[in-house]
């Protein structure tokens, strides 16, 4: 891509908020190379691998990684061979190693298929916990090394102390003596070029036996070191050297063990710099609240509800906070737009009144379609489309060259010649005010002309206009499509919609008038307007007002058809409940009747049983009296 272009469209400013989210020294000079791409299979990957970051931010607390601000100077030290690590940048190379580690673990405890891209980058993880345990056995997060970091450092250290309360217990000893206590400026024990020494008086030298190691500023005292404590000095000065010896030698061996291991190093460097990169992607698209577009490779470019980074407050205080200017006070975002062109249209003409927009509507398409070159998601919606395209141009601004004596006409023209130099189709090309300028009439022609050539040579073309030959270009040309911004009527506020299908009117008086022209002039402009001009401005007053009509009562359409979706909804909901009442009330009479049967049953069995034991009852009784009671038998004798 031209470097003009991504200037101009101030793809460089989404690159420090980009690099203002990295989490690593690695990750944001990564980050400060990030540039679009024309490779299909690149920018997929790299749009597949931010969304799913988007996805495993949603679902974790984030990326654990975490590194020293001078981790890029570790890394240059660690090719040194011989060089020992200070123990500060020992403890962060840890740290950061211990971070991708974690990170590691992070990924495994997730589903790999959903997220195959960051499952395959975290697969190359090597395990450094011997180097890092050593290096949490032997230097403290201060950056001291324990004494437990070697047996010879402990028994130096042991005898460091021996020797220094020995030393401390001489010299207080000529502090506590009368003496030699009077001899002494003050009762301190002070320190001179590492050996410990008494402040004697000036005038006082000789009173007590030993070595000058100089005098104070205004000479009243002498910093003396007793002959006693000579040869402890001696002994703790060598020790204190034996001890810089056996700490450079741990530090070194603890570097060593980092070199010994330089491949797995540089691997785990760049997958954390691959890493840091991924999340970046995700933090800005979640700041964005952006959306993975949609490659198109029917060539349509379709940004529905698209806006402009540089104009979302929270992508503007990353910003900010990055070039050190504070925090900005935008708290609206901006109006979002749809930016549509469908084939067979490669050509899209947008006009409008002044402050209405179109610049900002032209930058956002070129914008978002540089941002997603890059792997970046857009803030746009879902199912947003853009093709790949091979070169992005814009011709956007008002620039002058005194020392190329060129005009801003001819700094236009100078531009749209490089750029049709250089263009390689697919293309984009912008081009604001085309054919601004100079002459109207030769301005609205030669911008037709542009336009024509660059449409005939296979661009898709963004183009914004205030000339009515260009309007008239754009909704009588096939492959060309013309849009407005609207304004509000009665008091000429931008609505910052973009409409299709009609030409806009500038506004150019109504406007200049509200921003408080003297109304004389204004009437006198009104009155230079020829007639054909001020037909035209009525005719398009017109159309727009006609379009305004409409729209309002398309708006009071949409409005009736969602209170008679709602009122359906409503009934839906009603027939639905009454539905589910009515079945609840049969479940409860069925219920009601089985408990009634259940009940009956019950009340029969018990009366069948009653009867069955009354019977039995009868049956038993009869049997009795049958027994008791003889039966007389009959002779046949009357």
């Amino acid at each position: 891509m031209h470097p003009g272009t991504l200037k101009a469209l101030e793809f460089d400013r989404v690159v420090v908020a980009l690099r203002s989210l990295a989490l690593t020294p690695l990750g944001e000079a990564e980050l400060a190379l990030t540039a679009p791409s024309a490779d299909p299979a690149v920018v997929t990957d790299r749009l597949a691998l931010t969304t799913e970051a988007v996805r495993l931010l949603t679902d974790a607390p984030g990326f654990p990684l975490r590194a020293p601000a001078d981790l890029r100077d570790t890394i240059a030290l660690l090719g040194v061979q011989g060089r020992a690590l200070e123990p500060l940048r020992l403890f962060g190379l840890a740290t950061f190693l211990e971070s991708i580690e974690q990170c590691g673990h992070l990924l495994r405890r997730q589903t790999r298929q959903t997220f195959p891209r960051l499952a395959k980058i975290v697969a190359g993880i090597t395990s450094f916990d011997r180097e890092i345990g050593d290096i949490r056995r032997a230097i403290d997060p201060t950056g001291e090394l324990f004494d437990h970091a070697s047996p010879a450092l402990r028994s130096i250290r042991d005898r460091l102390r021996k020797q220094r309360q020995r030393l401390r217990g001489t010299l207080e000893s000529y502090l506590r003596s009368r003496d030699t206590a009077k001899y002494l400026q003050e009762q301190v024990i002070t320190d001179r070029n590492g050996r410990y020494v008494l402040m004697v008086r000036a005038e006082h030298r000789g009173s007590i036996p030993g070595i000058i190691h100089g005098s104070s500023a205004s000479g009243a005292s002498l910093f003396l070191e007793p002959l006693s404590t000579v040869e402890i000095n001696n002994d703790i000065v060598a020790l204190q050297e034996e001890e810089q010896e056996e700490v450079l030698r741990i530090l070194l061996a603890l570097t060593d063990g980092f070199r010994g291991r330089g491949e797995e190093l540089a691997s785990s460097f760049e997958i954390a710099t691959k890493l840091d990169v991924a999340q970046a992607h995700s933090r800005l698209s979640r700041l964005m609240d952006g959306a993975e577009p949609t490659l198109a490779l029917d060539g349509r470019l379709e940004l529905r509800n698209a806006r402009h980074p540089l104009l979302i407050p929270a992508v503007m205080a990353r910003i900010e906070e990055e070039d050190g200017e504070g925090r900005v006070t935008r708290d609206r975002g901006p109006v979002p737009i749809d930016i549509v062109i469908q084939p067979p249209t490669s050509v899209l003409v947008i006009t409008g009144p002044n402050t209405g927009g179109k610049t900002v509507a032209i930058k956002t398409a070129g914008l978002l379609a540089l941002m997603a070159q890059a792997g970046l998601h857009i803030p746009a919606l879902e199912g947003s489309a853009l093709p790949l395209f091979s070169s992005v141009f814009a011709d956007i601004g008002d620039e002058q060259s005194i020392s190329a004596n060129l005009s801003t006409f001819s700094w236009h023209v100078t531009n749209i010649a490089a750029i049709d130099r250089q263009l390689t189709t697919p293309a984009l090309v912008l081009f604001d005010e085309v054919g601004s300028g100079t002459d109207p009439v030769e301005g609205g022609a030669l911008g037709m002309a542009v336009i024509d050539h660059f449409r005939q040579r296979g661009a898709t073309i963004i183009a914004t206009t205030h000339y009515d030959t260009l309007k008239t270009y754009a909704s009588t040309t096939p492959g060309v499509a013309c849009a407005a911004f609207g304004f509000l009527p009665q008091s000429y506020e931008p609505t910052y919609k973009l409409l299709y299908g009609t030409p806009g009117t500038s506004l150019a008086l109504e406007m200049a008038e509200k921003y408080g022209l003297a109304p004389a002039i204004i009437a006198a402009a009104r009155s230079y307007r020829s007639v054909r001009e001020e037909q035209l401005a009525e005719h398009l007053a017109r159309v727009e007002q006609e379009r305004a009509r409409l729209e309002h009562e398309r708006r009071l359409l949409i409005r009736e058809r969602e209170q008679v979706s709602e009122e359906q909804a409503r009934f839906r909901n009603r027939d639905e409940a009454l539905r589910q009442r009515e079945e609840q009330l049969k479940k409860r009479l069925d219920a009601q009747l089985e408990e009634r049967l259940r009940d009956a049953r019950k009340e029969i069995d018990a009366v069948v049983d009653d009867v069955k034991r009354r019977a039995a009852t009868l049956v038993s009784q009869a049997a009795r009296r049958a027994v008791s009671t003889p039966i007389p038998l009959s002779t046949g004798e009357t």
